[in-house]
């Protein structure tokens, strides 16, 4: 009987190790979009253009970068079983307006390329009842993290 217990118990370890092991192979990614400046068209509407590429970085232990281009980025939104789609990402907005740094807590709805991979158009949803900039300089958007394989994203 011991020994039917210490089995069960070593078969159910070695079960859970691969579980974990599984979970160990995604990484979370967070992102960074910057450009000198953004245009909140409406209360629902970011564009936001690519003058850099956007970022993306994974948080530990999987430490690995890449940066992506707008088309790159958006595919995101429908990739895997936790795309962007099925829960959207929380981002903050930073700009300078006045001399001081502002910013802004949104939930991002959607993403698509726009002007021929020049631009991201984001559908937002504001937090709370702060507003944003009718346009802002030197702007950075902060994007929440995006579980996925850790190559993923090409280098």
């Amino acid at each position: 009987m011991k020994k039917l217990i210490a089995t069960a118990v070593m078969t159910a370890a070695s079960l859970s190790t691969g579980a974990f092991a599984a979970d160990d192979d995604r990484a979370e990614w967070l992102f960074v979009q910057s450009a000198e400046g953004v245009e909140l068209v409406d209360e629902t509407t970011l564009v936001v253009p690519l003058e850099r590429e956007i970022f993306a970085f994974t948080d530990r232990p999987a430490r690995d970068h890449r940066y992506l281009n707008a088309h790159e980025f958006v595919a995101v939104w429908n990739d895997g079983e936790d795309s962007f789609a099925d829960d959207p990402p929380n981002a903050v907005l930073t700009w300078i307006e006045n001399g001081e740094v502002q910013e802004l807590e949104v939930e991002l709805l959607d993403a698509e390329v726009e002007d021929h991979g020049r631009s991201v158009h984001y559908k937002i949803a504001v937090e709370g009842d702060a507003s944003g900039p009718a346009e802002g300089i030197d702007a950075a958007l902060y994007i929440d993290d995006f579980m996925s394989n850790p190559t993923a994203f090409p280098m």
